[in-house]
């Protein structure tokens, strides 16, 4: 008998989407199909017939085909899939039905809309406005095709052509679903956004206020993705944030100064800014202000900076993931051509935070004063938490085995996107040229 998968997203999860709900952020099986229907409450979602059988498949040792990023990591032995991030919880679960309790939901995550004030360059029009804009006028052609650019021809987070799902979640759909959690699932236990931009949406300070009233609220942990770069009013959002037992603001930030406004489209001085502002509103214990690294290829070209830069900003903590998608975006593409040089970059990236931590050290007095340092722990938490994220993402690098199309696909990805974002890679990136359609090192110039 197959060993039996246990996930805790899969057991006790819900993740609304572009127009279905599955079970966790990476799993992208249509579970339950929102669109022409009005289902739309966990109370009438969380026993339907795809999240049954999801469960019963996984818990009888059969991977769910949307389950494939979690699979492919742990295949790999290639890091830390989602599906280790907590143990699973199989006590509401009956495995003759695939059914769970009430009881048994401890996680939702929502998505309002794909409004967005970037256009990131891992994003897709799926997810963000900003992407809706840049292709409103675009015809993908033969190399588009050719090299399976899925974000160019709209095909990323798409079932097929005829797939033409939307995020769009209505204030009055999300005070239904709200309504619905504060009276039928005691235990939950985490409630995640993402978007699109949620500081860019109207749902999401109305929701925070309307999950407040949930008996528990105040066992609650709140976590949100950010790219902290629209406007919002810090005092306004920090009270909104203070019924909660604890709260995680992910800053995807993704990049350093050298390349932030190549690939997130935002400006550092405004993400600065907010990031001060929001510490001066909000002086409360109960929330972690912290950067992820969503560590593409493109990261891998400027890893140095990008994490120097984090550890200007004093936050709390760092963490990286890995776009695992789409493939020409996979960090281990730079392997093919630039192996030494990656390994070499990683070293110095440690020695950089070593020397962070040094000057901090030498400078005591006035470094215990910032928001990072623990003084329980005697760390700077944001020091370990960034080598921990650079040790992560060598791991994975060094173990996956990606294709060398794919790594010309992202020559072409380069051109066309340095095109239709009317911006220049060879203005930004300083360890690496880009020309005539070949990346070079510029020791090799």
């Amino acid at each position: 008998m197959a060993k039996k998968i246990a996930c805790w997203y899969t057991l006790g999860g819900l993740n609304y989407k572009n127009g279905f709900v599955t079970s966790c952020p990476q799993q992208s099986d249509k579970l339950h199909i929102m669109e022409g229907t009005q289902v739309i409450k966990p109370s009438e979602i969380i026993n339907s017939e795809g999240f049954r059988k999801h469960r019963m498949d996984m818990m009888s040792g059969k991977w769910s085909p949307g389950c494939h990023l979690c699979k492919n990591v742990e295949d790999a032995n290639a890091g830390h899939s989602m599906r280790m991030d907590y143990e699973a919880d199989e006590s509401h679960y009956d495995d003759l039905t695939g059914m769970i309790d009430f009881k048994g939901l401890n996680h939702v995550e929502f998505r309002f809309s794909n409004a967005c004030n970037m256009a990131c360059l891992h994003c897709s029009e799926v997810f963000s406005s900003g992407w809706m804009s840049k292709l409103k006028h675009y015809e993908p052609d033969k190399d588009d095709w050719n090299h399976r650019l899925i974000q160019l021809t709209k095909t990323m987070h798409r079932a097929g052509f005829n797939d033409t799902l939307s995020i769009d979640m209505s204030l009055e759909d999300m005070y239904k679903i709200v309504d619905d959690l504060n009276s039928n699932f005691p235990n939950l236990q985490k409630i995640d956004f993402t978007g699109g931009e949620v500081l860019y949406q109207k749902q999401f300070i109305p929701c925070l206020h309307a999950l407040a009233k949930h008996p528990q609220a105040d066992q609650l942990h709140i976590s949100f993705h950010t790219n902290f770069n629209a406007k919002f009013d810090p005092e306004e959002l920090s009270n909104a944030l203070a019924p909660f037992r604890y709260v995680t603001i992910m800053m995807s930030i993704d990049a350093g100064t050298n390349i932030y406004s190549y690939f997130r489209t935002g400006d550092w001085n405004v993400l600065k800014d907010n990031i001060r502002r929001f510490k001066i509103a909000n002086t409360s214990k109960n929330v972690d202000l912290n950067v992820v690294c969503t560590t593409s290829v493109y990261q891998m070209m400027d890893i140095e900076n990008v994490f120097e830069s984090f550890l200007s900003l004093d936050i709390d903590w760092i963490d990286s993931s890995i776009v695992y998608t789409p493939d020409y975006l996979n960090p281990a593409i730079l392997m093919f051509d630039y192996k030494d040089h990656v390994i070499q970059d990683i070293k110095n990236t440690y020695a950089m935070i070593d020397r962070v931590k040094k000057q901090r050290m030498d400078n005591f007095e006035e470094s215990q004063k910032m928001r990072t340092w623990r003084k329980g722990k005697q760390i700077f938490q944001d020091i370990e938490s960034a080598y921990n994220a650079v040790k992560g993402i060598e791991n994975y690098i060094m173990n996956h085995k990606p294709l060398y199309k794919h790594w010309e696909a992202f020559m072409v990805y380069i051109k066309k996107t340095d095109t239709l974002w009317e911006h220049n890679f060879n203005n930004y990136f300083q360890n690496y040229k880009f020309v005539d359609y070949k990346i070079l090192r510029k020791e090799m110039l």
